[in-house]
């Protein structure tokens, strides 16, 4: 292996060392605390920021990077915590909706400060605000370069508190 392929090899891994050491230190601070997982944080997130906050579940599943059959079990756990609701519009009964409900923004409110102590222990306070904007750039250029980059899925709109930019 040449010394520039070993380098790019070596960073490969490495980013997959990071997000694996990070994701399993946030997810298991979210889970102990809040008994939520990183994916159900996500997925309350993502529908408090959603216009009406709601979405499709196709919609939903794509945000999350999630199969069918994955974000039905997800919603199905939400659901049964009276977190999320499923709704049905009138005028096309073959599109389902989920919807998160006060519960679920209550969840979400309390959650959201155990999720922003565990992303800042475990990744936030190791990197500088340039550092972070950096490491943006780079991931954005990499997914831009997969075809992979969506606005609604990689800029999320949310203010300084992490809360819906417009509810």
């Amino acid at each position: 292996m040449r010394p520039a392929d070993a380098e790019r090899a070596g960073a490969w891994l490495n980013l997959v060392q990071t997000h694996r050491v990070v994701q399993a230190a946030v997810e298991e601070r979210l889970q102990a605390e809040t008994g939520l997982s990183s994916l159900e944080l996500e997925a309350l997130m993502r529908l408090a920021i959603s216009p009406g906050r709601r979405l499709k579940m196709i919609d939903l599943a794509e945000l999350l990077l999630a199969s069918k059959s994955g974000i039905t079990r997800l919603v199905d756990r939400l659901e049964a915590g009276g977190l999320i609701a499923r709704e049905v519009p009138p005028d096309n009964r073959r599109v389902i909706h989920g919807r998160i409900t006060d519960a679920g923004l209550r969840t979400l409110e309390r959650a959201r400060e155990t999720f922003t102590a565990a992303l800042d222990d475990a990744f936030a306070r190791h990197l500088s605000d340039a550092e972070v904007e950096q490491l943006r750039a780079i991931l954005r250029k990499l997914l831009e370069g997969n075809g992979a980059w969506e606005e609604d899925r990689c800029e999320p709109a949310f203010d300084e508190r992490g809360v819906a930019a417009h509810p």
